[in-house]
């Protein structure tokens, strides 16, 4: 280190400050987003439940949370005459048509092009006058 008295300096400064910044690291860091308060009392409520009754109150807790958040995507049970069946009927019914639709397309499509080998105008059109 014969060269570098910025080096030397800057060590002899960062060893002298930690005796300094090691009482005040504890305070240091910013509160914690939930709190240490929820997570004790989490512990406190359950640590002399049998299992069964944590798994319970969480399975509870969770039910509750989930459908809070998610629900309004949910369909309510009772989705009219097809029930559950709703959306599974409208998927199927709306398959149905599109295959149907593409179907047709591609026959006429098909007629149209074997037409042309023909040399007639395909479909809707009107015969060659003679």
């Amino acid at each position: 280190l014969k060269g570098r008295p910025q080096l030397v300096e800057f060590r002899a400064v960062r060893l002298a400050s930690r005796s300094a910044s090691a009482a005040a690291m504890s305070m240091s860091l910013p509160p914690h987003p939930v709190g240490i308060k929820f997570w004790t009392s989490l512990w406190r409520e359950n640590k002399d439940l049998p299992y069964e009754q944590i798994h319970a109150k969480f399975q509870n807790w969770y039910g509750h949370a989930f459908h809070r958040t998610f629900g309004k995507y949910f369909y309510a049970h009772r989705a009219g005459r097809l029930g559950i069946f709703a959306p599974m009927a409208v998927f199927a019914v709306g398959f149905k048509v599109t295959t149907m639709y593409y179907g047709t397309l591609r026959d006429l499509n098909a007629a149209t092009e074997a037409s042309a080998a023909y040399g007639t105008g395909g479909y809707k059109t009107n015969p060659v006058p003679k």
